[in-house]
C-alpha cells in the first residue's frame, strides 16, 4: 500500500511545503556548527549532507524540493559567510531509486550549484536500503558530521531499526517524513506487523504522529540519542517530521525551528491539544484560556524542581525533553519567579544569582545556579 509517489508531477500544497520549510530551517541552524573551526568540531573534516528520496528537485510549478534547498543553502552559506578556509569537505549525497528522477535532478541543480567548488555533489539510483547500506560507512566516519533527510513514500522504508542503525553514528542528525495516520489505518495489516508492533495500541487520531515518535523513541534502547516530532495536518490525514540527534544541542535547534513555526505548542500545524483559546475562542473560566502543553509543561517543571532542586543544566536537559528550547523555558521560570514560587541561588560563593539570567543553553558549560521552591509560597 505504497503512498502515491509522483507529487512531483503537480504543485506542492501547503503541507509538503511546511516540511520543507522545517527541513530548510533546520538546514540553516545546522551548517554553522560544522561548517566553521571551533574547539567543539575541530575534529570534523567531512561536512556530509544526504537527501535519500531526492526526487527530480522541484515539484511542476519549479518550487524548490529538499535537494534544491540545500544546495541553495549552502550556496547562500559561503556568500554571506566567505569560502570555507577550514579544509572541511563538503559532500552532498542525492539518492532516488527512479533513474529519470535523478537525471532530472543533476540538470536541476546544475543550473543553480555555486560555481567555486566548494561541495562535491554525488549521485546514486538505487532502492533505499542498498543506498543507506552503500554510505554506511561514510556516516559512520569519526571524522564527518552528518544530516540525513528521508522523505520517504510510504512507511515502508524508515523503520525503527534504520533510526538505531543511525544513532549509533556519532554526529548524526536526521529528519524524516512519516505519514503517521495511514499506520494507524492500517496498523494491523501483515504489511506493517512485520516491522511495527502497534497492533492493539489505542493511537489517538489528533496525537498520532506523537504516538509514532515515541515508539521510535521506545526503540533506542541503550542509545543516547533524541527524538522530536512535528506533525502535519493534510487534509484528513495527519503526517509529520521526526528528528532525531544524538547532540542536545540539535535537538534544541530543531525546537527552536518548530516554535518559529509553531508558538503555542511547537509541535503542530493544528490544533492538536484542542485547545480553545488556539481557534480564538474565550472561556468564562481563565484557566481555560491557556495552552494545555504549556501548563503541563509548567505543572511538571515545578515537581521537577520542588523534587530535584536541580542545576541550570539539568533544568536545560529536562526542558528539551518536554519539548521546550531554552527561550520558551524561561518564560515558564519567569512566570514563576514572578508569582514568587521559584527561588533562584547563586553557586558561586558570595554570589547572588542575577535576576532574569537563568543560564538556559548548549554552550553553558557550568552549573551556575540552582533552582528551589520559594518556601514562603503557597
Amino acid at each position: 500500500m505504497p503512498i502515491n509517489n509522483n507529487f512531483h508531477d503537480k504543485p506542492f500544497d501547503d503541507a509538503t511545503k511546511l516540511k520543507l520549510d522545517i527541513f530548510k530551517g533546520y538546514i540553516r541552524e545546522w551548517l554553522p556548527v560544522f561548517m566553521t573551526e571551533s574547539q567543539r568540531t575541530r575534529h570534523i573534516s567531512n561536512v556530509n549532507l544526504f537527501d535519500l528520496f531526492a526526487g527530480p528537485g522541484a515539484d511542476s510549478e519549479g518550487n524548490d524540493g529538499s535537494p534544491a534547498i540545500i544546495v541553495k543553502e549552502l550556496k547562500a552559506y559561503c556568500e554571506t559567510r566567505g569560502v570555507l578556509k577550514t579544509g572541511k569537505r563538503i559532500r552532498l549525497y542525492f539518492n532516488d531509486k527512479e533513474e529519470e528522477k535523478i537525471k532530472k535532478l543533476q540538470k536541476t541543480l546544475a543550473d543553480i550549484s555555486c560555481s567555486k567548488g566548494c561541495c562535491e555533489l554525488k549521485y546514486s539510483s538505487l532502492p533505499f536500503e542498498r543506498a543507506l547500506e552503500n554510505l554506511y560507512p561514510v556516516i559512520c566516519d569519526i571524522k564527518s558530521a552528518n544530516l540525513i533527510i528521508m522523505d520517504q513514500f510510504g512507511i515502508s522504508d524508515v523503520t525503527p531499526e534504520v533510526v538505531q542503525k543511525l544513532a549509533r553514528c556519532a554526529f548524526t542528525d536526521i529528519l524524516f517524513f512519516f505519514p503517521s495516520s495511514f499506520l494507524k489505518r492500517f496498523q494491523e495489516h501483515p504489511t506493517f506487523t512485520s516491522k511495527y508492533d502497534l497492533k492493539g495500541r489505542n493511537l489517538d487520531y489528533k496525537t498520532i504522529h506523537r504516538h509514532v515518535c515515541d515508539y521510535f523513541r521506545e526503540k533506542l534502547t541503550g542509545i543516547n540519542y533524541h527524538l522530536a516530532p512535528f506533525s502535519i495536518k493534510k487534509g484528513s490525514n495527519i503526517h509529520g517530521v521526526v528528528f532525531g540527534s544524538g547532540s542536545q544541542f540539535g535537538l534544541e535547534k530543531f525546537l527552536k525551528v518548530c516554535w518559529d513555526i509553531d508558538s503555542q505548542t511547537g509541535e503542530a500545524n493544528y490544533n492538536i491539544d484542542n485547545d480553545l483559546v488556539r481557534d480564538g475562542v474565550q472561556s468564562l473560566f481563565p484557566e481555560m484560556n491557556t495552552f494545555r502543553k504549556i501548563d503541563l509543561f509548567k505543572n511538571d517543571l515545578k515537581e521537577y524542581i520542588e523534587k530535584a532542586t536541580p542545576n541550570n543544566l539539568e533544568v536545560y536537559e529536562f526542558s528539551l525533553e518536554k519539548g521546550f528550547p531554552p527561550r520558551e523555558a524561561k518564560k515558564a521560570l519567569h512566570n514563576l519567579l514572578e508569582a514568587n514560587w521559584l527561588q533562584v541561588e547563586s553557586l558561586e560563593v558570595g554570589n547572588a544569582a542575577r535576576k532574569g539570567a537563568y543560564y538556559l543553553g548548549y554552550r553553558e558549560k557550568d552549573a551556575k545556579i540552582r533552582f528551589y521552591r520559594n518556601k514562603g509560597s503557597v
